[in-house]
């Protein structure tokens, strides 16, 4: 219930900004765009997704339809660096999970991870990837707890649809 209200909200919120600040929004789309290009994209996305900046990828989705250009190589640019951030992320979080401030509470939660990947395997990582919960949450929750790398890169793949469902929304909103 609560993706499905998060993805309402994501639609109305496009649909309001398109209706409020059409213009100026297209002025940054295509001025981010002309001066960044997919680079900055691609740049924007990683560090949003590897480390939880506060722009999110979406931002880079809009300004790429706002732009009026071709959707295709944003879209890319934006999959690509959202995967690679997020192997990035949990790549480091299992580095920090040796730290003994991590370590102590990793212990005393790990029984439960165990027990849920024990029980539902693959579609913990399927309702994981599909839940509100942000991308590099899970990618940095992956390395703490040493998920396998198999159910690890399930939840990656997870992430594209996402990504494009969000695309979707964003430009069927952008549209109205």
């Amino acid at each position: 219930m609560q993706l499905v209200l998060s993805l309402a909200a994501l639609f109305g919120l496009i649909a309001l900004a398109a209706h409020l600040a059409r213009d100026q929004l297209d002025a940054l789309g295509r001025g981010f765009v002309e001066r960044f290009g997919l680079a900055g994209m691609f740049v924007g996305t990683y560090l949003a997704d590897a480390f939880s900046f506060p722009i999110p990828p979406q931002f880079y989705m809009l300004t790429a339809i706002t732009s009026g250009g071709s959707q295709v190589g944003p879209m890319i640019a934006i999959s690509v660096a959202s995967l690679l951030a997020g192997c990035t992320g949990y790549r480091l979080a299992a580095h920090l999970a040796r730290f003994r401030i991590f370590a102590a509470r990793l212990e005393r939660t790990r029984p439960k991870i165990d027990r849920l990947f024990d029980r539902y395997g693959y579609w913990a990582i399927a309702v994981g990837s599909v839940s509100p919960v942000p991308f590099s949450m899970l990618c940095y929750l992956s390395g703490l707890y040493r998920i396998p790398p198999r159910y690890f890169f399930t939840m990656v793949l997870f992430r594209v649809p996402r990504l494009l469902i969000f695309y979707a929304l964003i430009r069927m909103g952008w549209s109205q």
